[in-house]
This record gives structure tokens, sequence and C-alpha cells, in this order.
């Protein structure tokens, strides 16, 4: 399925549309105004550093995107990293359709951004995601390399049977190089997509 770069005229209501759906299911229970999202698509574009990805079926339709940017555009990540790992590519954003989740979309996103950023002159990657989000962990931890450098705790607003609830959740930041190729093939015969990175 090809991966190409995200087109605001053509790719916004359907990109939109997905996170909704991926950010509703556990572990995040989160809603989003789609107007703001629209917004902040629109803005990450203008940035140089940001890599806005999306993986298309041969029919066309949109499974799967990723977001990344220098970590220090999210200054409360780049506070908490070591300080060699500062001027890293920050995984910001995974996120696939639930009914396509078994067809590694995730992984191939995630490959693809991390060889463009490697391109792009990053040689390390950071990340934040729940505690509870495993399978992001495993990607990054287990499959990458990444080490868990620092925790985070955060209060989150999620809807959770039909109730808006201020509910408590730790996040973990990890970190590590980008991989070469050959793990990066590694990954792809070992990894599945279950969820998304937030």
């Amino acid at each position: 399925m090809p991966i190409r770069p995200f087109s605001p005229q053509s790719d916004t209501a359907r990109v939109v549309a997905l996170y909704l759906a991926c950010f509703a299911e556990a572990p995040w229970f989160e809603r989003f105004d789609p107007a703001q999202l629209e917004t902040e698509f629109r803005e990450i574009l203008t940035w140089p550093d940001a890599l806005f990805l999306v993986e298309t079926d041969e029919c066309g339709v949109i499974h799967g995107a990723a977001i990344g940017f220098h970590v220090c555009r999210k200054p409360d990540v780049c506070a908490l990293i070591p300080q060699g790992d500062r001027n890293s590519f920050y995984v910001a954003e995974l996120f696939v359709d639930p009914t396509t989740r078994t067809r590694k979309i995730c992984t191939r996103l995630n490959e693809t951004m991390l060889r463009i950023a490697q391109m792009s002159g990053y040689s390390r990657v950071s990340v934040r995601t729940s505690v509870a989000q495993l399978a992001i962990q495993h990607l990054f931890v287990e499959r990458l390399g990444c080490l868990p450098v620092a925790r985070q705790d955060v209060i989150s607003t999620k809807w959770i049977d039909g109730v808006e609830q201020e509910v408590p959740d730790t996040r973990v930041i990890m970190v590590g190089a980008i991989p070469d190729d050959r793990v990066v093939d590694e990954v792809r015969k070992g990894s599945s997509d279950t969820s998304c990175v937030r």
C-alpha cells in the first residue's frame, strides 16, 4: 500500500475522522474538536522539520497516518529527555484505522518516517505514549531498541461510558538510535499494529 505525504486539500476530512476514531478507543477515550484538529494539522505542515505521511490502499482510501518533527517542538517532552537526545526526531502521532490494524500499517508508516528523518540528518528518535499502550512500547523498546528515559504524570479528559472524566495517566518517554535498514527489516517481520501513539 502506498505511503505519501499528507495533502491538506484532499486528505484533511479523512485524516481528521481517522484521528477521532482512533483516539476515542481505549486506552485514550478522548474527544477532539474536528476544526481544532484541522487547524493543528495545517500548522504542522508549516514547520520545515515536520513529516506528515498517510498510507492508502490501492483505491486511494487512507488507512493510517504518521506525524513527526523535532522533539523540542514538544517542550514538555524535550525537558525530560537527556541533553544528548534533544536533537532527536519525535514521533508525535501514529494512528491507524481500527479495521485495518493487523496489516502492519503502523509499522510501515513508522519505518518510512524514520528513514526520511534519517535522510534529513536525524540519528535519534524519541516518542511518548501511555504506559497502558503496550504495543507501541513493544515496537519502540523491544523491536527498535529504544530505552525508556522518563515518565510523565498527566491528567487527561476522557469520555468513559458517556461521561466526561478527568483521569490520571502516566506517559512513558523513550529514546534511541534510528535503526539502519537491517533492523527495520527485522521489525517489519515481527510487529503488529494494534494501537495509536500519542
